[in-house]
């Protein structure tokens, strides 16, 4: 703060935003398409997911599911160095969409808000390569950054998340979350689950608090205006630094 009291720059809170924004010059987004794509995340989510206590009982082959080709569904890769290292699965979720993950869960406190016109973005399926996670600490800021944009670009109430109980600081400190509904330990898992919700209205705090989380309108057309028979698979690049420029 400079002697007239008004708020100075940060030094080193630029070099940080500018080390995060560097990071996302080396990585990019392709919406799942191909038979030989989801392959690829099948794969991913089977060794992520028997890598951690989280399920009673072990995969034993590539998890791909029907709800991956369901119209609300959007399953994005994130790719560096042209590798899979991460994945996430997208599905808006609304009274006339399909059942999704949070709302199998956590349907009676759902269903109420679904009667009421409300719409969510319910993310699910979130696996990470433990390996390129240690090269790119952000990779899971990077994967959820979907998450939030979708839900501004759709104009969805709130953004689901369905994680546990041990997670929930963490969402609440980076998103804004707060708690729907739980903690309750479901069938087949080893683990409380809680559901919290981030605000559409949260978002713009989201993205001033991380520049990661900024985004162009192109690049969010791209990503989820797209046909999917119009064009191959697009790898697209995140913008965040174009949008901070722009600004």
């Amino acid at each position: 703060m400079d002697r007239n009291g008004t708020r100075t720059p940060d030094r080193r809170t630029d070099i940080v935003a500018d080390r995060l924004l560097s990071v996302m010059d080396s990585v990019e987004y392709r919406r799942i398409t191909t038979p030989e794509d989801f392959e690829d995340v099948g794969a991913l989510r089977l060794k992520a997911f028997n890598a951690k206590d989280v399920y009673e009982r072990k995969f034993d082959s590539p998890l791909v599911e029907p709800l991956d080709f369901d119209p609300d569904t959007y399953v994005f890769g994130l790719y560096h160095a042209d590798q899979l290292v991460s994945s996430m699965r997208l599905n808006m979720l609304t009274a006339r969409t399909a059942p999704t993950p949070a709302m199998e869960l956590f349907s009676d406190t759902l269903s109420p808000l679904l009667a009421q016109g409300m719409v969510f973005v319910d993310p699910s399926r979130f696996a990470i390569d433990a390996d390129a996670s240690k090269m790119l600490p952000a990779l899971p800021l990077l994967t959820h950054r979907l998450s939030t944009m979708m839900t501004l670009h759709k104009g969805a109430d709130y953004c689901l998340c369905a994680v546990k109980l041990e997670h929930e600081a963490y969402y609440r400190r980076v998103f804004a979350a707060t708690r729907l509904a739980g903690p309750f330990e479901p069938a087949g898992m080893c683990v409380k689950a809680v559901l919290l919700g981030i605000s559409r209205n949260n978002v713009d705090y989201i993205m001033n608090r991380n520049p990661l989380f900024h985004y162009t309108e192109t690049e969010a057309r791209l990503l989820f205006d797209r046909l999917e028979d119009a064009l191959p698979p697009l790898c697209v690049r995140p913008t965040a630094r174009y949008a901070l420029n722009a600004a």
